[in-house]
């Protein structure tokens, strides 16, 4: 079957994928008291945890003699607060983390319906990748929030490139899709895949700009090492998450080149999925 008819056949069950998200949706807040709270809590404790480690020990904020200037006083996060800064870069990452820990499991945790039902197999990909970005829409209340906080102490200010978030989500969702279509297939074949994707997952979190700014980084590595910062701008989730900043970072304009390599990386994932997931089929429906 050619990608042209499996894209035909998705869009054919649509229904059916939207009811699978929402039996997600519902089966995570089934048994917790606090619901829909988890969904800003998590992010909001990690962001409070990260700002207070990299902002106030590292950044060695609150020290005798240190210009009180937002320039001087949060450098690393390109002169944003680092709460702000940080829960822009903690919520795309977290959505990220969640759509590939989660994905890896999505064939084999529902292999009695993987194999007893005529579905498309990218169904299971494809809900797991939409219920977490549900989820994700659900956390952004908190960037609102710090938005609304620092604005009103006159500390950013808001720009017409707060419209990028739209772009932002719909990479975002083809570079989850494209990579989940590799997971899904492959761990449910090779049960070692997901733990080495757990270990990557821990370093992609820090050499990704989630807890400083690519200017930053730039500025501390030696002036030879032009490759670094390139290797950092084809990380797709440096242009996604620059895309999530825009709109309320004055300092620096959008690095154009990250945000083209983020898509160009994004629609590559989404072609190797489709192949990868095509040419392991059979096997994943021989082996559960």
């Amino acid at each position: 079957m050619n990608s042209h008819n499996r894209l035909a056949r998705i869009w054919a069950h649509r229904a059916t994928l939207d009811t699978l998200v929402r039996r997600d949706l519902r089966v995570r807040y089934a048994r917790s008291v606090l619901g829909y709270l988890w969904t800003l809590i998590d992010p909001l404790a990690m962001a409070l945890v990260y700002a207070f480690v990299f902002g106030f020990i590292y950044g060695g904020h609150g020290k005798p003699g240190l210009s009180s200037s937002s320039d001087q006083k949060w450098a690393s996060t390109d002169g944003v607060p680092i709460v702000l800064f940080l829960v822009a870069g903690l919520l795309a990452y977290n959505w990220f983390s969640n759509v590939i820990n989660e994905s890896s499991r999505a064939l084999y945790a529902e292999r009695l319906l993987v194999r007893s039902t005529n579905l498309p197999r990218e169904l299971w990909v494809m809900r797991v990748v939409t219920s977490k970005g549900i989820e994700h829409l659900l956390s952004l209340p908190i960037l609102l929030g710090f938005l609304v906080f620092y604005m009103l102490r006159g500390e950013v200010s808001l720009s017409w490139e707060l419209v990028f978030w739209i772009p932002a989500l719909i990479v975002q969702f083809i570079l989850l899709t494209g990579i989940g279509l590799v997971m899904a297939p492959v761990t449910a074949l090779v049960d070692d895949f997901a733990r080495i994707t757990r270990i990557g997952l821990r370093v992609l979190f820090y050499v990704t700009p989630i807890v400083y700014s690519l200017h930053f980084l730039e500025a501390k590595l030696p002036a030879e090492w032009t490759w670094a910062k390139f290797l950092i701008q084809l990380n797709p989730l440096t242009g996604i998450t620059d895309m999530y900043r825009a709109g309320f970072i004055s300092q620096y304009g959008p690095d154009w080149h990250a945000w083209i390599y983020a898509l160009i990386v994004s629609l590559a994932w989404l072609a190797f999925g489709s192949w990868v997931f095509r040419k392991l089929e059979p096997a994943i429906l021989k082996e559960i």
